[in-house]
């Protein structure tokens, strides 16, 4: 008799197994905009983890489906994308320290810092004609944060890609709060 292997993982059983394997993880993108305060409804959990600990993640499911973009890799299981590093950013040991832990259906996670939330949502700039939310998200997060660690969002934009697209999205964060700080 062939076993099948389990189709179908809950969060809890997710991070018990990246937590038992000692991979550095934590919830990011549309999950971790709720724990910051967006009130769009989840419809699944994006994790993240270090690059470098893609194959590793990817052994830990033998059931997903391993998707490949460049130097990404993506863990597809149902409800869930477990991402090993990003194109313009990774779980690098200073993220890993300023994790926060949030409850996210129903289980306490690790959820990367708002600030890199934030730009990372806001470089990626979706909206409704992509089926996504992106500025939305942005938009809740900073109504919700009581403050923002502007050095440490600025240091890490700098590691975000090309300087001209990166400033006109800090221009327009910088914006965004500003209103937001006068109440507007």
């Amino acid at each position: 008799m062939r076993v099948r292997p389990k189709t179908d993982r809950s969060l809890e059983e997710i991070a018990r197994l990246l937590d038992e394997n000692g991979i550095p993880w934590a919830v990011f993108a549309g999950a971790a905009a709720h724990a910051y305060g967006a009130s769009r409804p989840l419809t699944d959990v994006d994790i993240l983890v270090p690059r470098a600990e893609g194959d590793r993640v990817a052994a830990l499911f033998p059931e997903a489906r391993i998707v490949r973009h460049d130097e990404i890799q993506v863990v597809v299981l149902p409800g869930f994308d477990i991402v090993a590093g990003l194109h313009n950013m990774d779980l690098d040991a200073e993220m890993a320290a300023r994790r926060t832990r949030h409850e996210i259906a129903g289980v306490v996670v690790p959820v990367i810092p708002a600030e890199d939330n934030i730009l990372l949502k806001a470089l990626m700039g979706r909206g409704p004609e992509e089926g996504k939310h992106d500025w939305e998200d942005v938009a809740a997060m900073m109504a919700h944060l009581p403050a923002l660690d502007w050095a440490y969002l600025c240091r890490r934009a700098g590691q975000c890609g090309p300087w001209d697209r990166v400033a006109g999205v800090l221009a327009r964060l910088e914006g965004m709060w500003g209103e937001r700080s006068r109440g507007e």
